[in-house]
């Protein structure tokens, strides 16, 4: 590879997007370190980032990082700090402490 202008339009997007999934991974774990030593705002910023990024390079959120993402106020939703968590008739129920809203996921 010579440089970087000899690569492909269509490979340059590939490793953008490669580059960007694995920031995302990398925000997702430092928001889960700072949300669970309590400091809620700098884990907030993390999910701001986190959701601009997959925005950007049109990234899908996994099923796990969805889960831990309060959709109202992008809070990191930790169960018994910034959410509640119950079960209720077939349903995981997911409060977020934060705003107040709520999730609710199928289980069986």
């Amino acid at each position: 590879m010579r440089g970087y202008a000899s690569v492909r339009r269509r490979d340059r997007r590939r490793m953008a997007k490669k580059i960007a999934r694995e920031r995302i991974d990398i925000l997702f774990h430092l928001a889960r370190e700072r949300a669970e030593a309590g400091d809620l705002d700098l884990a907030r910023r993390y999910v701001d980032l986190i959701l601009r990024i997959a925005r950007k390079y049109n990234i899908r959120l996994g099923r796990e990082k969805k889960y831990h993402i309060c959709k109202r106020c992008h809070a990191f939703l930790v169960p018994g700090k910034t959410a509640q968590v119950r079960l209720k008739k077939g349903k995981v129920v997911v409060k977020c402490l934060e705003c107040g809203n709520y999730k609710r996921y199928p289980y069986r």
